[in-house]
């Protein structure tokens, strides 16, 4: 079903455009299968009853799909999606939420939530992952550093790939961390799909020039995976001589 209303236009307009309100979401929220998800979307310097609301979910490598559309005449529009299993609620604390009724891990997406003032103003927010977790077809990642070979004197970059796999739902959060300050890969591969288990894997790439190697301390890789309940942090060891033979060094 076509999303009403959401056009590369008025895209381009809402980013271009002064905002007048802002939106924001949950980062995370995290429901056991079976119970009700509630996804938040707060609104500071508008009235939330002024405000047409849509929501959408985003599956990793997918565009985002529509669900619901809670205009601000109270009417409600549903995509191709059952009206029992997602619910709007509008609240007099300008926030507006979306219930998920009786969660499975099918559910487990990025949820992104856009108010809308006139045709010409689109605020989006900033997305809320949600991770359900205790399904039987959970699966936690496993997950692994490689390293290209360089020489401490090397003026080369350094490149380290953190390899997550094995995992299910695909909802994850990759995170690279120089002395435990966070800092994104500057390469990340789509979530890749296998056949034989339904698990899925990506690699996570981080480049360290050659002034970053001689002004940190530790580097690290931290995986979380709130469906299987699981944080995992790989720390890497510098690898040189006579030991890194192969032009990827796992560690």
């Amino acid at each position: 079903m076509a999303i009403p209303s959401v056009t590369c236009f008025l895209l381009i307009v809402s980013i271009s455009s002064t905002s007048q309100f802002t939106v924001n979401q949950y980062k995370h929220v995290s429901v056991a299968e079976g119970n009700s998800a509630i996804l938040g979307c707060f609104v500071e310097g508008e009235e939330i009853w002024h405000l047409s609301v849509q929501w959408f979910k985003q599956l990793p490598g997918s565009p985002p799909t529509y669900i619901l559309h809670h205009a601000n005449d109270t009417t409600i529009h549903w995509g191709d999606t059952s009206l029992e299993h997602y619910r709007p609620i509008r609240n007099n604390s300008n926030t507006h939420f979306l219930h998920i009724a009786n969660a499975t891990t099918n559910d487990s997406a990025l949820y992104w939530c856009l108010m809308t003032k006139s045709p010409y103003l689109h605020i989006w927010g900033d997305g809320t992952h949600l991770s359900v977790y205790g399904g039987e077809d959970v699966q936690a990642p496993s997950v692994s550093i490689m390293t290209s070979l360089v020489s401490p004197t090397s003026s080369h970059p350094l490149y380290l790939a953190c390899s997550v796999s094995g995992f299910y739902p695909p909802v994850i959060e990759v995170t690279w961390k120089l002395d435990g300050q966070s800092t994104p890969g500057i390469i990340t591969s789509d979530h890749s799909l296998s056949e034989e288990d339904n698990s899925y894997s990506l690699i996570s790439i981080l480049e360290l020039p050659m002034h970053h190697r001689k002004n940190i301390s530790s580097v690290s890789c931290e995986v979380r995976h709130d469906s299987s309940r699981t944080l995992i942090t790989k720390d890497y060891l510098d690898c040189y001589g006579d030991q890194c033979k192969l032009p990827w060094k796992t560690l």
